[in-house]
């Protein structure tokens, strides 16, 4: 049998400013892919510059205006806008605006994605995101390669 979530169900995890809701786990679809809500806090630093071996990224921007750097520019992001994110390729993404911004994020395969999220919200829990080695570790544990200056989970410009 599939899967049915409602407006407003599934687990979620909160990291500072950003809240992602489970709508497919890579349990549930055997790690063949990953889905998960966004739901990006104004001024809030999303993620710092990285890349990933394996997993193909998809953002699909449903409110707000989402800041990507992919392959050296600058883009926003709004309401309707799709970007794939290739395994090598380098990007990041905040928040930048005064709204939120809500997205839908995907990662093919999952390499059970969940897990790395679920270590950022312990890390962030403890006061620890500003500790570089903890995070580096948690980040290429799931397929995420931290590039010249990655700390982006704790600034925005």
């Amino acid at each position: 049998m599939g899967q049915i979530l409602r407006a407003g169900e599934g687990a979620h995890v909160r990291i500072n400013g950003m809240e992602i809701t489970y709508l497919a786990r890579s349990a549930s679809t055997h790690d063949a892919m990953g889905i998960y809500g966004v739901v990006l806090a104004p001024r809030s630093p999303g993620a710092g510059l990285h890349r990933h071996a394996r997993l193909t990224e998809t953002f699909e921007v449903h409110e707000g205006t989402l800041a990507m750097r992919i392959e050296g520019r600058d883009l926003d992001l709004g309401p309707g806008d799709f970007v794939l994110i290739p395994p090598g390729q380098p990007h990041a993404f905040a928040n930048r605006g005064t709204v939120p911004v809500r997205f839908t994020l995907s990662f093919t395969p999952a390499l059970e994605r969940e897990g790395f999220f679920e270590g950022l919200a312990k890390l962030a829990a403890e006061n620890r995101l500003s500790d570089d080695a903890a995070l580096e570790r948690l980040m290429r544990h799931y397929d995420q390669e931290p590039l010249e200056g990655f700390g982006g989970w704790r600034e925005v410009e």
